[in-house]
């Protein structure tokens, strides 16, 4: 009797552990689902509406970006900013790992400069570079993002810095 006791509570620590794991995977999934489903309908199709289903209105973004709003209001006007000076901007999902509560994305981010872009007329060239998302979420929308982007590609891209700086200062 003793020895059936002991067999039905490892069966039932295994099945709450069980439950637990596949619940834990199942936010991660979650949570991944909806950073792709960001970077598909903001990023790539510019469904920037969307932006207030995707973060919480308690979003705060950590990387700093190049607007005066904070919170939602500024990942609207960052993503509106991108998305007239690159019309094609695309993030194409390299990896994406979930922990917890958080999801990193390594990204590749292309476009051509159509538009105007942070007080610069349009170039015509393409940009073609990566970047580093981590967002945390809760109940289901994304509360905080860091990121890394590969900036100073962009803008030698761009033509907006030299190529090769030690060059074009040995040529003064």
């Amino acid at each position: 009797m003793r020895n059936n006791r002991n067999i039905l509570l490892a069966i039932s620590a295994m099945t709450v552990f069980c439950i637990g794991l596949a619940y834990a995977g199942g936010l991660e999934d979650e949570n991944m689902m909806q950073m792709k489903k960001f970077y598909s309908e903001v990023v790539n199709k510019g469904n920037l509406a969307l932006i207030d289903e995707f973060c919480s209105k308690d979003f705060v973004e950590h990387e700093g970006l190049p607007t005066e709003k904070k919170g939602v209001e500024g990942v609207k006007d960052f993503f509106k900013m991108y998305k007239t000076a690159f019309p094609d901007l695309k993030f194409e999902v390299g990896q994406m790992i979930a922990k917890d509560d958080k999801v990193v994305s390594y990204i590749s981010i292309t476009g051509t400069n159509k538009g105007e872009f942070m007080g610069k007329p349009a170039t015509g060239k393409r940009i073609n570079l990566e970047g580093i998302d981590i967002v945390r979420f809760e109940n289901g929308k994304a509360v905080e993002h860091w990121g890394v982007t590969d900036t100073m590609t962009m803008m030698k891209q761009l033509g907006a810095i030299p190529e090769h700086p030690a060059e074009s200062m040995s040529k003064d």
